[in-house]
């Protein structure tokens, strides 16, 4: 018979004991009949044991035999339909999957791949040993320049031993010969709110005297290593050192003692029969100042013109020569070489001199 799918366990064991028995019961009950409970076997055993058929649905039972000699006690029946004691039926295994393949191993966890590709790791390239850097040559010293050779003057300067001596106004002698000192155009000192220069580059000796226009400032030299000496008093009433008288070679250019404008450049008439040149400079914020060059010679400057310290030529042939012996060159050497008159006036002070210059 069919067998149901998977039916409760209990249940399907007693449906099975109660087919078997009342098919067996029905093969060894007569057809006739009509009895509702099980035959009860004989006290007296059967003389031959007689082969129970099976029906068809049931494979054919191995044939029982009674035993002759043996008496089997009487089993007590129960009124109602006992039930027979069967051989428990184990219950159908759950029908397999036909082919059930077996079931795989775990798969493997997929390994997760990274969002993006590692940078493969370069490999380091080998480091080249470092090349030995070969020791500087060694900077020769630098020859040692010569200096320069002197500017050869226009006239021959001998050499001389014997310094000028630079005594009270008046006294002491003359050197024997010209010794001359390089000045270029250096700074002679201060002259009240004007700072001045040395007009000339070479320069034998410098005579501070009393300067006539009462206007004239004090020069307060600062200028060192240049010949220099103060020469007795004129009876002017002015300061000792607010004029000097510069001796420079002949022939030697005068430059500027000071930046600013020309006022005055002309010729005029010394000691009212000397023909001589003079040249006035304002000083740059200095109005009403003048720094007064007398005793010049050659080209000069016109009116109006700039003129820079220690840069601008305003006498081209030098200092002039005077045809007089001046108070100056009693401490220079013979024969006299000339000088240019140097003064610093403040004109916005009176000149209460009579006019004329004495002639």
């Amino acid at each position: 018979m069919p067998v149901q799918r998977r039916p409760p366990a209990p249940l399907f064991a007693l449906l099975v004991t109660l087919t078997a028995l009342a098919a067996l019961a029905t093969a060894c009950t007569p057809a006739t009949a009509n009895s509702t409970a099980l035959a009860v076997i004989s006290e007296q055993p059967t003389a031959t044991p007689t082969p129970l058929a099976t029906t068809a649905p049931m494979s054919p039972p191995t044939a029982l035999t009674v035993p002759t000699s043996t008496t089997v006690p009487p089993t007590p029946v129960s009124t109602s339909t006992p039930e027979a004691t069967a051989t428990p039926v184990p219950p159908p295994a759950a029908e397999s999957q036909a082919a059930t393949a077996p079931l795989p191993a775990a798969l493997p966890q997929p390994t997760a791949e990274p969002t993006s590709s590692p940078a493969p790791t370069p490999t380091p390239e080998p480091t080249a040993e470092p090349t030995a850097i070969p020791e500087p040559t060694a900077i020769p010293e630098p020859t040692a320049i010569p200096e320069p050779t002197a500017i050869p003057e226009p006239t021959a300067i001998p050499e001389a031993t014997v310094e000028p001596t630079a005594e009270s106004a008046g006294e002491g002698g003359p050197p024997g010969s010209h010794v001359v000192e390089r000045a270029d155009y250096v700074v002679l000192g201060q002259a009240g709110a004007a700072t001045v220069r040395v007009p000339a580059a070479i320069v034998e000796l410098i005579g501070f005297h009393q300067a006539s226009h009462p206007g004239a400032q004090n020069i307060t030299t600062s200028v060192t290593g240049l010949p220099a000496m103060v020469l007795s008093s004129r009876g002017r009433g002015t300061p000792s050192q607010s004029a000097a008288d510069i001796v420079v070679p002949p022939g030697e250019p005068l430059r500027a003692p000071v930046t600013g404008t020309v006022v005055a450049a002309r010729q005029y008439v010394l000691y009212c029969e000397h023909q001589d040149s003079l040249v006035y400079i304002e000083p740059d914020g200095l109005p009403g100042w003048q720094v007064r060059l007398f005793h010049v010679s050659g080209a000069i400057p016109a009116v109006g013109d700039r003129v820079f310290a220690g840069e601008t030529i305003v006498a081209t042939g030098g200092a002039n020569q005077l045809p007089f012996e001046s108070q100056v060159d009693d401490f220079t050497a013979e024969p006299s070489w000339p000088h240019v008159h140097l003064e610093v006036v403040d004109t916005n002070v009176p000149d209460d001199r009579p006019p004329g210059g004495g002639c």
